[in-house]
Parts: structure tokens; C-alpha cells; sequence
């Protein structure tokens, strides 16, 4: 009997509830849902602006590196030409440091490497190339052969272009093979007379043009 009274309380409990207040109730839990999706939303937006903040740092970290790594090398650049110029501490005869279109180069003079028309390096060109060495190693260096531009008449390569190439690889098998550097950091390339340093066809200009440079490559 007892049990009986008791849920029918409740059941009268539930029945007394006026709509207002159920109306109240309905309105406070409205209210909570469209709180809690605020929140849900502002949370997006937090995650959003944490993401492009992240990919700004990670932008700026990157072009500090950057940054870092163009001073290092323009204080490199500055220190190889402050020792190589002229009456520097490591100046060579017969040797400049120049820009080229495509980097640093050493630009060694035919005559010093050379006799007219052949590909053995005299004794000279192997003491200026074992002084150029220690400046070399380490590094990614390409070695260009250059000629004038008159035409071969009484040499065995048969053209200028062909001189060049082997003048170049004379230039890369003696410094691997007597002065250390690695086979995997020496590449080569000719160029006979269609790359001259200087313009003109008397005796200085093609003087300048009979070279060899070794184009210092990134690291």
C-alpha cells in the first residue's frame, strides 16, 4: 500500500509540473545547446589559427636558416676574394678569382697550365694547381676548358672544342690523382672558343681566352 501511494506522488509530481516551468526547462537546455556549439566553434577556430600560426613559425624558422646560410656564404665568398686578389695572402700568379654567370671561379691562365697546342700540364701548372688545392677540397667544382678562337692547324686534337675537353681532364686527373681531391667532387666540361672571358681577336684578348676555370660549386 505504501508502494502504491509513493508512485503515485511521483506520477502527480510529474502531472503538477506547470508548462511554464517545463516551457523554462526547454528554454535552459536550448540555451546549453547553443552555448556548447559556440564553444565547439570557437574551438575550430582556435585549431585553425594554431595551425597557420604553426606554418607561419615553421616559414620563418626556415628563412632565418636561409638567411643564416646566404651570410655564411657571402662571408666565405668575401674571405676567398680578399685572399685572392691581387698582393692577398693567397694571391697565385697566373691565377684570378672571378664571377662568373654561374658562381665563384678560379681562372688559371693557359700559359701557366700549358704549352700551344698540347694537353700536359707543364711543371708550372702543377705547382700552381697543387697551391690551389687547399682552397679546393671539400667542395663541388666543375673544370671548364676554354681556347681562343682560331682554329687548330697543326695539332692532333683536329678541333678546339676537343683541346679544351682534354685540357680540362688533365686539369681533373692531376688533382685527383696528385693533389687528393675526390673523383665524386671534380666534374668537367669544354667550351673551345665559345665562351671567351674577354671580346676581341689580338693577341691579349686571345691570351685571356686560352684558360682553364674551376667554377667552385655549392658544398
Amino acid at each position: 500500500m505504501k508502494h502504491t501511494w509513493m508512485i503515485a506522488a511521483l506520477l502527480c509530481a510529474a502531472a503538477c509540473v506547470s508548462p511554464e516551468a517545463h516551457k523554462k526547462v526547454l528554454g535552459e537546455n536550448e540555451a546549453l545547446r547553443a552555448q556548447i556549439d559556440g564553444l565547439t566553434q570557437q574551438h575550430k577556430a582556435l585549431a585553425a589559427s594554431y595551425d597557420q600560426l604553426d606554418a607561419r613559425n615553421k616559414e620563418l624558422g626556415a628563412r632565418a636558416a636561409e638567411t643564416a646560410w646566404i651570410t655564411a656564404k657571402k662571408a666565405e665568398i668575401d674571405d676567398l676574394l680578399k685572399r685572392y686578389q691581387a698582393g692577398g695572402s693567397s694571391a697565385i700568379s697566373g691565377v684570378e678569382l672571378v664571377n662568373t654567370a654561374e658562381g665563384l671561379a678560379f681562372r688559371v691562365a693557359g700559359g701557366v697550365l700549358f704549352a700551344p697546342g698540347k694537353n700536359e700540364l707543364t711543371e708550372q701548372g702543377k705547382r700552381t694547381l697543387t697551391e690551389l688545392a687547399s682552397s679546393l677540397g671539400g667542395r663541388q667544382i666543375r673544370i671548364d676548358g676554354h681556347t681562343d678562337d682560331q682554329k687548330i692547324q697543326h695539332s692532333r686534337w683536329g678541333t678546339n672544342l676537343r683541346l679544351s675537353v682534354e685540357r680540362a681532364m688533365s686539369v681533373a686527373d692531376f688533382l685527383t690523382g696528385q693533389a687528393g681531391l675526390a673523383e665524386a667532387q671534380v666534374n668537367v666540361a669544354g667550351y673551345a672558343q665559345n665562351r671567351p672571358a674577354v671580346e676581341g681577336s689580338s693577341d691579349d684578348a686571345r691570351a685571356t681566352n686560352r684558360r682553364v676555370e674551376i667554377l667552385l660549386l655549392e658544398r
